[in-house]
Parts: C-alpha cells; structure tokens; sequence
C-alpha cells in the first residue's frame, strides 16, 4: 500500500516537476533573447566602444544634463567591461551566452546614466531558486529589485513581531 502512494504520489509529482523546468527555461530564453537582439545591433566592436567614449565624453561635458554622483564612473566601469569582452571579436554574436548578458548589464548601465534613471536600469542576475539545483537569470531594474528587498524586510520584521509565547504572561493576540 505504501509503495503504492509512492508510486502515485511520483506520477503526480512528474507533471508539476515538468511544467516549472519549462517555465524556467522560458524565462531564461527570453532573458537570452533580450540579450541577444541588444547583440545583433552590434556589428562592428570598435565602432561600438567609440560610439561609447563619444557618448561618455559628452556626458562630461554636460550634454545630458547634471548626472549624479559617481555615474561617469560607473559608466567608465561598464566602458571597460564592454570593451574587455568585446576585445577580439568582430561583433557581439562571437560571444558566448554569459557574456552576451554582461554585454547588456553594462549597456543598460551606460543608458541609466544617460537617462539620469538608474532605478530604470535593468540588472540581469543569475540565481538559484529555493528547493531547485538549476540556475535562472532573473532581470529586474533596480526599482524593482529595491522593491523586493523591501518587501521581504517587512515580511520577515511581520513574521517577527506576530511570534508569540504562551505562558510567560502575556496573551497570544495578533
């Protein structure tokens, strides 16, 4: 009988195994599509990374306005790291699917400063959910990732104040 429930309990288990990979792996495909048509635009890396310094240049010269503290260095930074992967190859299609998505992280950085939006910016992470072995990349702006910090804080801080002690006094109330 038990090995029955088993047997039953792993028939039913299977579908819902399967259908979460999937949802996995699209979310990851489209994450890679993202990154890739970004890639496609970039045809010619050297013209690419000039375009970049012109755009830097301009920055520092006040052409998009007041920029915030620290964003022409992070915009050096994400210069560099474009170019370091870039160094090489032809175009952005030469590399491989990682470095295609650190391609788009620092592009996306690059047009926050621009914009002067950085909670606009969108940051793509790999991560390892809970109860998985699997990887998935995860893009949010950082908006949204402040959010979701924020969230979980206050979910943990409720959880926190709501645990309760019978017996030393003070009644159980919520």
């Amino acid at each position: 009988m038990k090995l029955r429930t088993l047997f039953l309990s792993c028939l039913l288990a299977l579908p819902l195994a399967a259908q979460a990979r999937i949802a996995e792996e699209t979310e990851t495909a489209s994450i890679a599509q993202r990154a890739d048509a970004e890639a496609r635009k970039i045809t010619d890396a050297e013209a690419f990374i000039d375009e970049i310094d012109d755009t830097i240049a301009m920055a520092r010269d006040g052409t998009y306005g007041r920029l915030k503290k620290g964003s022409l260095a992070q915009a050096e930074s994400a210069r560099n790291k474009i170019a370091r992967l870039l160094e090489g190859h032809e175009n952005a299609m030469e590399l491989q699917p990682e470095e295609r998505i650190e391609l788009y992280n620092a592009q996306e950085t690059i047009v926050a400063m621009v914009r002067n939006d950085d909670k606009g910016r969108m940051v793509c992470k790999k991560e390892i959910r809970l109860g998985s072995r699997m990887p998935t990349t995860e893009c949010l702006t950082v908006a949204q990732r402040e959010e979701k910090a924020r969230s979980a804080r206050a979910g943990t801080n409720d959880t926190m104040r709501t645990v309760c002690i019978p017996g030393e006094g003070n009644p159980c109330v919520r």
